[in-house]
């Protein structure tokens, strides 16, 4: 099994060069590779969220200049379609993902030696993927725990059933997003989940007013998560967003409440008083004090 960088510590391919924002670029581009690849194959959402999650704990132990990112992210996927029992056959994906990178080339001659040299090099890198992983392919997704935290949000009328079915929805696709990130190797399941449902919350704008205490207290209770890790959270999310006209009131709003780390708002140039796009309603955006 190979050794993992520490939380906060440089990772391999920090110490081959790389700088934090080079390597996060990569894994943001690939991550989203992983998931276009995936949308192509005609993939479940878990064994894309899976590979995702291979590939990042993969480069918590190796070194993108060690290791080529796409066959790597191919390797990923082949690992977790079939551990999600979903196989995709090898040549498949092969070509599949070759069209996604390359969405205007001709398709790859699959009797070409490049081909053949491309599928030997899927292997070898999953087996590689097997060795920095520890053989331990079984990955707990916050989806499941998501879908959880729906029914209890709902059950204690939290959430109305009006709003169930875009909730579920706008809520995996953050978790989709989340894995574009490093989360998945920073915190539980359990908590990326109901930070996602926090999030999404926030985004429909679905936040009980300050008037309704029950509710409120109900809401937080039913998401079970302490404020400082929310905050990290929110803090890593919102770095996907800032070029995203439509999440610009969630991010005003997140500050506004103040569940950004500070060194998020100075990057985002909302230090002090963060504007909003509209004046909530009172107490809308105010977290209760716990009892």
């Amino acid at each position: 099994m190979a050794s993992f960088a520490p939380p906060g510590e440089p990772t391999p391919s920090m110490r081959d060069g790389y700088s934090a924002s080079e390597e996060k670029k990569k894994r943001r581009q690939t991550s989203w590779y992983i998931s276009e690849c995936g949308l192509a194959l005609k993939l479940p959402k878990l064994p894309v969220l899976t590979a995702q999650h291979y590939f990042q704990k993969f480069y918590q132990a190796e070194s993108f200049k060690a290791h080529d990112r796409f066959h790597v992210a191919m390797a990923c996927l082949f690992l977790a379609a079939k551990v999600e029992e979903s196989p995709a056959r090898l040549g498949k994906l092969v070509a599949t993902c070759g069209a996604v990178r390359h969405p205007k080339a001709p398709p790859l001659d699959q009797q070409s030696e490049a081909f053949a040299a491309t599928k030997h090099e899927v292997l070898v890198k999953e087996r590689a993927l097997l060795y920095a992983i520890g053989f331990d392919v079984e990955v707990e997704n916050p989806m499941l725990h998501f879908i959880e935290r729906v029914k209890q949000l709902k059950a204690c009328k939290a959430l109305d059933e009006a709003d169930e079915q875009q909730f579920s929805q706008l809520g995996i696709n953050f978790i989709g997003d989340s894995y574009r990130t490093s989360l998945c190797l920073q915190q539980a399941p359990q908590k990326i989940a109901s930070a996602m449902a926090f999030i999404t919350i926030i985004y429909m704008r679905k936040l009980p007013p300050k008037s309704d205490k029950a509710r409120l207290n109900r809401m937080f209770a039913t998401l079970s998560i302490s404020e400082r890790s929310l905050n990290s959270i929110c803090s890593e999310m919102v770095s996907l967003y800032t070029e995203n006209a439509r999440c610009q009131t969630l991010i005003r709003d997140l500050a506004h409440m103040g569940h950004l780390h500070p060194e998020v708002l100075r990057e985002l140039g909302l230090a002090g008083p963060a504007p909003r796009a509209r004046s909530p309603a009172p107490g809308e955006l105010k977290r209760p004090r716990p009892p």
